[in-house]
């Protein structure tokens, strides 16, 4: 396995453009590269590439300019297409470079009023006013509430949206970025058939579990407070105005909480872990009970995190799930969710993971 091709066209007006040669003025990178790394995150972030240009024999070094198009070819498959973003010249003439795929411009801030719809209907309005070529893989039929969003980045609007879909349905969405277009996806969008085995192909791993994030206990909080009966009058002009209820401010004497709780088995190993979350807007008492026990599902639980360093695959991506043996432990992990991807293309190609244990997409953040 080796670099297929690594191209540098420029961006800018000042180049003829042609049919034959649609970017314009284009480099031949590939004999002039190294340290090439690849980073997929499922954290609302651009994929990311960077590598280093050295000069080669008889030839020049190409300095790249700021939004150049950068594509990159591993073993023929489409990995990368994007754009430079920083760059930075040593004194012995190599060049590092940083350069992020298309999902870089939904850092975008906007304003927008979203009436109610759903993930895909935003996707697509933040996507469309970015400028950037997109498809939804999968569309979900659950509908968010109306929702201001004001001077937040597209990335912060749809992480809302994709956050409440997630509690109300258990399917987890997401964005990734399929080579030159922008994709709205279904986790996991591909279970992989291999096995990722300590015995072969694990180089390195880690494996922790904490409950730092961890609830079994939680309160739906609903504040009551008696308002006064008294009335105050008000000035009579030429129109006659009614008398308006008078209300006192806070006070311990007349605020008061009712609750509603969930409680989960843990607390007879972990102690008792108690949360307490505000009620929803006009929700009953058994509105309440369902809000609390939604929320325990999310948060009873330890937060499992696996990292490992394998032997590379262009398939090992975040929003993919793989399954992993490790020999030492004895476990087999079943569709591990991969969160995060580093590949590095080398001579000796591998890629480090960072997933977690139990499908757990969101971990014990999902509620925010």
């Amino acid at each position: 396995m080796t670099v297929t091709t690594l191209h540098l066209y420029r961006r800018s007006n000042l180049y003829r453009k042609s049919r034959k040669n649609p970017k314009g003025t284009g480099y031949d990178l590939k004999n002039n590269v190294t340290n090439i790394k690849w980073v997929t995150d499922l954290n609302f972030s651009a994929g990311e590439l960077t590598f280093d240009l050295y000069e080669g024999d008889n030839r020049t070094l190409v300095i790249p300019y700021t939004g150049d198009i950068i594509t990159f070819r591993w073993d023929k498959h489409k990995i990368f297409y994007g754009y430079v973003w920083k760059y930075s010249v040593k004194k012995d003439k190599v060049i590092s470079v940083t350069c992020y795929d298309k999902m870089r411009y939904l850092k975008n801030q906007d304003s927008i009023v979203f009436k109610t719809n759903t993930v895909a209907d935003r996707f697509n309005e933040v996507c469309s006013r970015a400028g950037i070529s997109h498809i939804v893989k999968n569309a979900p039929s659950h509908k968010v509430a109306a929702e201001i969003c004001d001077g937040k980045s597209y990335f912060d609007m749809l992480k809302s949206a994709i956050n409440k879909t997630y509690l109300s349905t258990n399917h987890m969405y997401f964005i990734a970025t399929n080579y030159d277009k922008v994709e709205l996806r279904r986790a996991p969008y591909k279970k992989l058939k291999i096995i990722v085995d300590s015995r072969t192909v694990i180089s390195d791993f880690n494996y922790s579990v904490d409950i730092e994030n961890t609830a079994n206990v939680v309160r739906i909080v609903q504040k009551d407070s008696k308002k006064s009966q008294s009335k105050s009058a008000t000035a009579r002009g030429k129109g006659k105005r009614k008398a308006k209820k008078a209300t006192e401010k806070e006070t311990p004497e007349n605020t008061s909480f009712s609750f509603a709780d969930a409680i989960g088995r843990s607390p007879q190993q972990w102690g008792k872990l108690q949360i307490t979350q505000n009620k929803k807007e006009k929700a009953n008492h058994a509105q309440m009970v369902a809000q609390a026990k939604d929320l325990l599902k999310q948060k009873n639980l330890a937060n499992k995190e696996l990292s490992i360093t394998t032997k590379g695959n262009v398939d090992l991506r975040a929003g993919n799930a793989v399954t992993v043996y490790l020999k030492d432990m004895k476990k087999k992990f079943n569709n591990c969710p991969i969160l995060k991807a580093t590949h590095n293309f080398d001579t000796d190609y591998t890629v480090n993971l960072e997933m977690k244990v139990g499908e757990q997409w969101l971990g014990n953040d999902s509620s925010n």
